[in-house]
């Protein structure tokens, strides 16, 4: 696997030892209830710092699945995104996008009379051999099933298109595997939804807000069928952007502005790209988490306005064309090398 955050994190993560294990090992009962040590299960302890984000009191996503090793046995396995995590796909960090509020963690079980918890999160659903795969000690859903439960269980279909696009992103789930597996298992709870899921994610996605905005493009605003990350270049063949989302026929460019536009200087340098994009007579909507997350009936109106725009253009003034020039497909190869 590549260098993801699970295997980052891993090696800083502390493994829950027994009480009994510690006790034997010199640690007292009354140093246990004191500040030095955090209990994450009945009779298992931590190091109390262990598993900290850099400068912050939030546990990372792997101490939190790791935390969960006394609960595993050999027919249990982690599911979702916990299970992703594992494989590699960093951006499904357990985390709602919204509240930031920490997302149940699920543990797939046969056993029905467990009792249930919001961390973990039992699914009493079948699983057979072919679907679970081991990484670091951990038994884990393999990457067709991952996907599917992640999907068919999410809260929303704009939420279950999320999860495989984070999946394909990471290289952690082949769409035709996927649509097979799918076919595979009609009946099962949810399945409707994974099987449209499948037909709305792409390849070629940045970043999980990206997703949804092309969902408002597609689903809400009803616009055609968007070109994702394509580079657009002048008539000298000099690049003029990157275009998130956009159609060549109106255009019209959607992007989406993360974290990292905030800073002053990215900031500065979003501005002169937007204004080389308006000169060769494309139009701009820029937008953010606020947007996508609280005022999507607005934002549906500013695509529509920008598609209108697009459209009543002077093609006769257009600069830009989507013909990438030889130094450009010279430098892709020599990134596909690195």
């Amino acid at each position: 696997m590549s260098d993801s955050a699970w295997e980052r994190e891993l090696p800083l993560a502390a493994r829950p030892i027994s009480s009994a294990e510690l006790i034997m090992s010199g640690v007292g009962r009354s140093a246990l209830r004191g500040p030095s040590w955090r209990r994450v299960r009945r009779g298992f302890y931590v190091p109390a710092g262990a598993g900290l984000a850099a400068g912050e009191r939030r546990l990372t996503p792997t101490q939190r699945i790791v935390d969960l090793t006394p609960l595993l046995t050999e027919r249990t396995l982690l599911g979702t995104w916990a299970a992703a995590f594992v494989l590699g796909v960093d951006w499904l960090d357990g985390l709602d996008p919204h509240s930031m509020a920490e997302l149940p963690i699920d543990v797939i079980a046969g056993d029905r009379r467990r009792r249930q918890r919001h961390s973990p999160r039992y699914q009493f659903t079948d699983v057979v051999d072919e679907d679970v795969v081991v990484r670091d000690g951990l038994r884990v859903t393999g990457q067709c099933r991952t996907a599917f439960d992640g999907a068919r269980w999410a809260d929303s279909l704009e939420d279950a298109v999320v999860f495989l696009d984070a999946m394909k992103h990471f290289g952690r789930l082949d769409l035709t595997d996927f649509t097979a597996y799918v076919d595979a298992h009609q009946g099962w709870t949810g399945v409707n939804q994974a099987a449209k899921a499948a037909e709305l994610a792409r390849k070629d996605v940045k970043s999980t807000w990206e997703t949804r905005l092309r969902l408002c493009w597609l689903l809400e605003a009803g616009l055609p069928e968007p070109l994702i990350n394509v580079p657009i270049f002048d008539e000298s063949g000099d690049f003029l952007g990157m275009g998130d989302l956009f159609d060549p026929e109106s255009g019209l460019i959607a992007e989406f502005d993360g974290e990292q536009h905030r800073d002053a200087e990215h900031h500065r340098l979003d501005n002169i790209r937007e204004e080389k994009l308006e000169s060769a007579n494309l139009v701009v909507v820029r937008c953010d988490k606020t947007d996508v997350r609280h005022n999507r009936r607005q934002l549906v109106s500013r695509l529509h306005s920008g598609y209108a725009r697009g459209n009543r253009r002077d093609r006769n003034q257009d600069r830009w064309t989507l013909s990438q020039p030889d130094w450009w497909l010279r430098r892709q190869k020599q990134l596909l090398r690195v």
